[in-house]
């Protein structure tokens, strides 16, 4: 059994999109840093999140600027250029679902909402589609409602996931850790097989699991959870739809939210929103029912009669109190020698990743030892 610890400047403890990128930064300028997973990479919330990198329009469906809508306008422009490798996190090759995201209405959308689209306020980020350009799912002579085109992406999370797993993953370790801390202070972490680590900072970017790693370090920090109750529609002959639908009255989320996925050889449909807000009151049936309802309102020019639906929950994790708002920023705070971080959404992640190093001293680790445990593999999605 090992006594002498091995020694890091950086432990990540959570291997979703929050660990993966801290742990990117960190390697990339110089830290001797690992990540720690107990399950599969990515197989919590970031799997879960639909892969929209958007620029937070969905938040100003009022006919207003909003907090959260401003905090994440760069957003899309950070991830794109991640993508072409000329940001802090190199993303080059990941898979892009769509390059862009619509949003759908009929014509009973609110004259605030329409003209606040048209507005200077968000000038160059919607624009209105005209007919000729419809994408094939609405060019249906019985779509007769408003099309608006976002500056958005989405991307494909496995491909996000494994790429950032294939460039670090010789520090990347599946393993389950027990703290032991004193005066709120983390002295060294046990692993399997009877391993010890340390290091300078330790970091909680577990997302839901952060719940049970702060309590065990008895830290003072406010989690929340706010669940929601997915969708997954399966069928061979689905067309690709990356949308938000807004339809009927105006309202300050989406009513709906399609992001389109390969299952094998089959295309799913995984639909958030309002829906799945509003479905945690629900059981699987009573949800299946409620969404089937909703598709034959928003697209009766669609025959879902062959497709399999299915459902899933999930909790979405971060900083809470008592509102259970959801807060506009990610929750990046240090306390003694651990970071507590939660990127509140998968779009926030560089801005996460700014927050996290400018908490970070330099490095002081020159090598460390390599450890002897098992690499973390990547998980299953939500439609798989």
């Amino acid at each position: 059994m090992s006594t002498t610890p091995h020694q890091f400047d950086a432990i990540i403890l959570g291997g979703g999109i929050a660990g993966l990128w801290l742990l990117s930064l960190l390697r990339n300028q110089g830290y001797e840093a690992i990540l720690l997973e107990k399950h599969g990479l990515g197989s919590g919330q970031t799997f879960a999140s639909q892969g929209m990198i958007h620029g937070g329009i969905k938040y100003s469906l009022a006919g207003a600027m909003t907090g959260a809508s401003e905090s994440i306008a760069d957003m899309p422009s950070r991830w794109r250029s991640c993508l072409k490798g000329t940001d802090s996190v190199n993303l080059e090759g990941v898979a892009v679902l769509s390059e862009a995201y619509y949003m759908f209405s009929d014509a009973r959308l609110s004259s605030k909402l329409t003209a606040f689209f048209g507005s200077k306020a968000i000038e160059g980020r919607v624009s209105s589609v005209p007919s000729a350009d419809y994408p094939e799912i609405f060019q249906s002579p019985s779509f007769g409602g408003l099309l608006y085109k976002l500056k958005d992406l989405v991307l494909d999370t496995r491909s996000l996931v494994t790429h950032l797993r294939n460039q670090l993953k010789d520090y990347i370790f599946e393993g389950n850790v027990k703290f032991e801390h004193t005066n709120g202070q983390v002295t060294q972490l046990h692993l399997d097989g009877g391993l010890t680590v340390s290091a300078d900072t330790y970091v909680l970017a577990a997302g839901k699991g952060n719940g049970d790693l702060i309590h065990d370090l008895e830290l003072k920090v406010p989690m929340q959870l706010r669940p929601l109750h997915q969708v997954v529609v399966r069928g061979d002959s689905l067309p690709d739809l990356f949308a938000h639908a807004v339809t009927l009255r105006s309202t300050d989320k989406p009513r709906v939210t399609f992001t389109t996925h390969i299952t094998g050889n089959t295309k799913a449909w995984y639909l958030g929103g309002q829906l799945a807000e509003s479905g945690v009151a629900r059981n699987e049936t009573e949800q299946i029912e409620f969404a089937k309802k909703e598709l034959a309102n928003l697209m009766p020019w669609i025959d879902f009669s062959d497709c399999e639906f299915s459902t899933f929950r999930i909790d979405r994790a971060e900083a809470g109190g008592e509102t259970l708002l959801r807060p506009d920023t990610p929750y990046v705070r240090r306390h003694g020698n651990v970071i507590v971080c939660w990127p509140t959404k998968l779009t926030l992640a560089p801005m996460m990743g700014d927050m996290f190093m400018a908490l970070m001293t330099e490095p002081k680790t020159n090598a460390a030892r390599p450890l002897n445990l098992p690499q973390a593999g990547v998980g299953s999605s939500p439609w798989e």
